[in-house]
């Protein structure tokens, strides 16, 4: 069952570069002049004088419409994100289409958008993450783990329950669990979910905060340390970039919204050469390096392109890159774990790594062509390329003054991660079907570690392995 998608993080890029422009401004150097057909001639065409308006990136155009603290989807829709009453009892259904049914059933008895897979499989999901760390940690070193985009709290409260059931009694109670939040709404329900019942209060904390901004992170820190990022990526802001021919240079879009209050209607896209110091490295990493190795599809699509010489629509993730800087420029030795969506299906939006634009009201969910007009209503949610993302990490690393040597980093599938470190039985229905490990196959996990941060009886693996 290829899924659409069941989960979201809540992180992202720093906004930046939002300007107000004069229309003098917007004649004077952009091509931005909306064009309008007047009903006597359709080859007739007049421009719309602009008075006023925002300019801003496309990602903080997307930052905006996900995370404003008044009008950003999350804000607004804090119940998208869905919350189990109770966990679910897979042994007692019949197989697949019970388990498809129940799942139909809760999305229909609530207003939830989606549930994250750490929520639908609470707690075994958890607790297969917490004997992966257990598995790799060092005892010699204090257990610090970080998450980012905790949801409702569900993944601490179940790494927690597991450490302190399975773990030495010792790196259970001098362990550090901090979750690094930005929706306030949702940082009050994983505090209280994760200490209800005066629980985990010592171990467990919420930094309400941009995890991409440098400075809530303090002082660089060498101590060793796990970071968790489960369905984040699909939420962190992009930037969309293209060009006519693929002998010609690239463009940045940017999104120009009316302020004046006069000619209503969607904000329109423009485009100015490429100038944008996040957008040039992310577009040099991922372009920049022809010998790191590519999907066959996608070596063939670029091979297509040069030779129709034909245009280029691209969404870059920006907003990953400037996540991955922070982080490796704060805690250097951290081991990332991260899982995602490696494919949705049914986008609208054109352009390769176009994102899922999509809302839901009355129970009903509906699928957008234009990411335009999500302003605290419409989720937008990218697929994850993982090969771009281990280089990315790898490039972050040995920006930081690591050597590309100095990280090891494996891509797996969410069920062969799931195989390895899970109670599989748990989540088993009475006629074979397990959704643990068949259901999310568009899912994988990134797991990626300092070189040696590997325990040996777990194994180590080179930079592009597909095992753990």
């Amino acid at each position: 069952m290829l899924l659409r998608r069941f989960a979201s993080g809540l992180v992202s890029s720093r906004k930046s570069n939002s300007a107000v422009i004069s229309r003098s401004d917007l004649f004077q150097g952009l091509r931005c002049t909306r064009w309008t057909s007047h009903a006597n001639s359709s080859t007739q065409v007049q421009p719309v004088p602009v008075v006023e308006a925002d300019i801003v990136l496309v990602r903080d155009f997307i930052y905006s419409a996900l995370y404003d603290e008044n009008q950003g989807y999350f804000s607004a829709r804090s119940s998208a994100v869905g919350e189990l009453p109770t966990p679910i009892n897979f042994n007692a259904l019949e197989g697949k289409r019970a388990y498809t049914q129940y799942i139909d059933n809760l999305y229909k008895r609530g207003d939830s958008s989606w549930f994250t897979p750490v929520e639908l499989f609470q707690p075994y999901y958890g607790y297969a993450l917490a004997e992966f760390i257990l598995r790799t940690h060092s005892s010699s070193n204090p257990l610090i783990i970080y998450e980012i985009g905790g949801g409702t709290g569900t993944c601490a409260r179940n790494i927690l329950d597991y450490m302190k059931a399975h773990a030495p009694r010792t790196l259970y109670e001098t362990m550090s669990y901090k979750s690094v939040e930005i929706s306030g709404e949702l940082a009050k329900k994983q505090y209280q979910k994760v200490t209800k019942g005066d629980e985990n209060r010592k171990q467990f904390s919420v930094e309400r905060r941009n995890a991409s901004d440098r400075s809530g992170w303090g002082a660089a820190k060498k101590e060793s340390c796990f970071v968790i990022m489960l369905e984040v990526l699909d939420n962190l802001p992009h930037d969309l970039v293209h060009r006519e021919t693929s002998r010609s240079p690239w463009m940045e879009k940017w999104v120009l919204e009316r302020t004046d209050g006069e000619v209503p209607g969607l904000p329109v896209e423009i485009s100015k050469p490429l100038q944008d110091d996040l957008i040039i490295r992310c577009l040099e990493a991922m372009k920049g390096d022809p010998a790191q190795s590519r999907s066959v599809t996608r070596t063939l699509k670029n091979m297509v392109v040069k030779l129709l010489n034909a245009s280029e629509l691209l969404w870059i993730p920006t907003g990953c890159l400037k996540l991955l800087e922070t982080l490796h420029s704060a805690r250097p030795n951290m081991t990332l774990i991260a899982s995602d969506f490696s494919l949705l299906p049914d986008v609208r939006l054109a352009g390769e790594g176009a994102p899922l634009v999509s809302s839901k009201k009355g129970g009903v969910n509906k699928d957008h062509a234009t990411y335009l007009e999500a302003k605290g209503h419409t989720d937008i949610f990218f697929p994850t390329d993982f090969s771009v993302l281990q280089k990315l990490d790898h490039l972050c690393s040995a920006a930081n003054g690591n050597t590309k040597t100095s990280r090891r980093s494996s891509i797996v599938n969410s069920a062969q991660f799931m195989d390895l470190f899970a109670d599989t039985g748990k989540t088993l229905t009475r006629d074979g079907y397990n959704p643990l490990l068949e259901d999310f196959s568009n899912t994988k996990f990134y797991i990626s570690t300092p070189a040696g941060g590997f325990k040996s009886d777990v194994g180590t693996q080179s930079t592009g392995s597909h095992s753990i």
